[in-house]
């Protein structure tokens, strides 16, 4: 799944790595393998890494000579294949205000790689194309193609949605200052200020979060920053210094109110959810008794379901998925990486799918869809738990949500005494930061499983289930 397997008696890795589908006529091969001369997994991890890029820069200047694209692509080509072979892309203007060493040492790395004048790389490696005046909207396009390790094994709705926060901001800004577009070196601090001055006025009339303003501040500086970077400028303007959105009212740190134990425990019986389809019911189901996210369960690939292990479980990973993206899953955090033990209703469930929820998978709307259909069924809360203060003395009702079932797993965990970093692990928090330091270990399987027993949601009236019985043996 990583691209890495061990070889030979020195049990060092090899990498492998598939050729995308454009790159296969020329390369003439679906798969190349690469050894690292390393026996230790990170080293090789990392390896990789740097092989993939090299190896794609090479690519896509093989692609370019064959098919010559656009003037910027072009420039982006160049420069990744400038620092394939170990340099920063420098235009000619730069290089001949630069040093005589740098342009022989760039000519000495032509020759040993027999590139000819002329040829793709030595435009990249003399600074044959000049540097294109990107726009902001140009820029929102290509961030993914700025950050390709940030969007790798994203499936098709997560490549959409991080993508949108680009768009979005430079939508915004480019509306506050009156234009259709703007190349980001015209960018000035005053543009920033008319956005902020147009995010602040939502936020003073509640329209708008603080946080939510501010990060589209924080998602345009790092657009400005990646511009930048991909040019290699030292010691780049940043337009966005010191330009914050304001609070209007102090805010207390919140979650999402937990769904009270009564409510569980009609969801554990089958009948009470007639008016609902059946797989989102078992979605439900499963969180109830792993207090996985909503989105760890419905994007569960068939392989990460593990029923006939002698403790029946779920893997929760990232997926790479197939050349086309199919079946790629990309997690929250590193930390969210787990083997989660089925018990109850929940075991019950994914014995009733144990290919996953094909109607659900990549579904980023399922929130809203199964908390208004559990609402109307009876299963969540109808009245506001609380409401939350907003300028100008409104209010804003907080309901209770199908995603609150994830804290009323922790509360639960919290009751019989667990300790708030064990609680986080099983959770798939970042355990590190909860203690302030790293954390090293993990429970084991077996003890993960021990806990979602004691915690375990059974019908009313029903004998308890053993530890035995719980995890199907």
């Amino acid at each position: 799944m990583d691209g890495l397997f061990p070889r030979g008696k020195k049990r060092r890795y090899t990498a492998r790595l598939q050729v995308p589908s454009q790159f296969q006529k020329l390369i003439g091969k679906k798969e190349i393998w690469q050894a690292t001369g390393t026996s230790d997994y990170e080293e090789a991890v990392e390896f990789r890494i740097r092989w993939k890029r090299q190896m794609h820069a090479e690519w896509n200047a093989l692609l370019a000579g064959a098919a010559p694209p656009s003037a910027k692509s072009r420039f982006q080509v160049a420069a990744e294949l400038a620092h394939s072979r170990g340099v920063p892309y420098r235009t000619a203007n730069e290089l001949a205000m630069g040093s005589l060493d740098d342009i022989l040492g760039r000519i000495q790395r032509l020759r040993a790689t027999g590139d000819a004048p002329g040829s793709v790389a030595s435009e990249a490696l003399l600074g044959g194309i000049a540097a294109p005046r990107r726009s902001l909207l140009e820029l929102a396009e290509e961030m993914d193609q700025l950050n390709p390790y940030e969007v790798d094994n994203k499936n098709t709705q997560q490549l959409h949605d991080w993508k949108q926060k680009w768009r979005r901001v430079s939508k915004r800004l480019i509306h506050a200052i009156g234009v259709k577009d703007i190349a980001v070196d015209d960018i000035r601090p005053d543009d920033i200020r008319k956005l902020r001055n147009d995010l602040q006025a939502q936020v003073d009339a509640g329209e708008l979060d603080v946080t939510s303003a501010n990060k589209d501040l924080q998602y345009l500086q790092r657009m400005i920053r990646n511009h930048h970077e991909a040019l290699e400028r030292q010691d780049p303007p940043n337009p966005t210094a010191g330009i914050r959105c304001q609070a209007v009212i102090r805010r207390k740190k919140s979650r999402k109110p937990p769904v009270p134990k009564f409510y569980l425990q009609k969801w554990v019986i089958l009948s009470n959810w007639r008016s609902i389809n059946h797989e989102l019911r078992d979605i439900m189901l499963t969180c109830l008794e792993t207090g996985c996210r909503e989105s760890e369960i419905y994007n569960l690939p068939p392989e990460a379901i593990r029923l006939n292990e002698p403790i029946p479980h779920i893997i929760i990973q990232e997926e790479e998925g197939n050349e086309e993206g199919q079946g790629a899953r990309q997690i929250k955090t590193v930390s969210s990486e787990r083997r989660v033990p089925l018990v109850g209703v929940a075991l019950e469930a994914m014995r009733r799918n144990p290919e996953g929820f094909p109607r659900y998978r990549n579904n980023r709307n399922f929130s809203n869809a199964a908390s208004k259909s559990m609402r109307a069924a009876g299963l969540l809360p109808a009245e506001p738990a609380s409401y939350k203060r907003l300028p100008c003395k409104k209010r804003k009702p907080v309901y209770v949500t199908a995603g609150g079932v994830r804290h009323s797993f922790e509360d639960r965990l919290d009751e019989i005494g667990v300790e708030m970093d064990t609680r986080g692990a099983l959770l798939g928090h970042d355990v590190g930061r909860i203690r302030g330091r790293q954390f090293y270990g993990d429970k084991t399987l077996e003890q993960r499983l021990e806990l979602h027993i004691k915690i375990m949601i059974t019908p009313p009236g029903s004998a308890s289930h053993s530890p035995d019985g719980a995890h199907g043996q």
